[in-house]
């Protein structure tokens, strides 16, 4: 699959037609955006629901993810409220980083780069390998 590809899988779907991965990746994604914007500590606002699902051991490496996007990512990058009903376009191109990630896509680096300036890159598809790998259910 293509980096193109994979982000048109997410690009304006709706939410309820997605893999349960997906939605929860969209809800952590949506939900640290809502804690930074709002001086809020992401890492609580996230832990119950990774811990939950779980999959806590994929929390760090995620806020990782999130930071190096937000620190050395191009461009504003813009995302829904967490109830939004559709992907947008940002959205689509984090899901499909981590979508990547998930079934070891070759084209990882490729999308990480597109996300993040070069040198970030490795640091940036390292971490969402690390979501990827904790999200897998156990004995995988």
């Amino acid at each position: 699959m293509t980096a193109m590809a994979a982000l048109y899988d997410y690009f304006d779907r709706h939410v309820r037609d997605m893999a349960h991965d997906d939605i929860f990746v969209l809800s952590a994604v949506r939900t640290w955006v809502f804690a930074v914007r709002n001086a809020r500590c992401a890492q609580a606002m996230l832990r119950s629901g990774f811990t939950a699902r779980r999959v806590g051991d994929a929390l760090l490496p995620f806020l990782c993810s999130m930071t190096l996007l937000d620190h050395y990512g191009y461009g504003t990058m813009r995302f829904a409220d967490v109830r939004y009903p559709n992907v947008s376009d940002d959205e689509a191109r984090v899901l499909a980083l981590f979508g990547a990630a998930r079934v070891s896509d070759p084209g990882l680096i490729r999308i990480a780069t597109s996300l993040v300036s070069d040198d970030m890159a490795l640091q940036l598809a390292g971490a969402a390998g690390k979501v990827a790998a904790a999200m897998l259910p156990a004995g995988s």
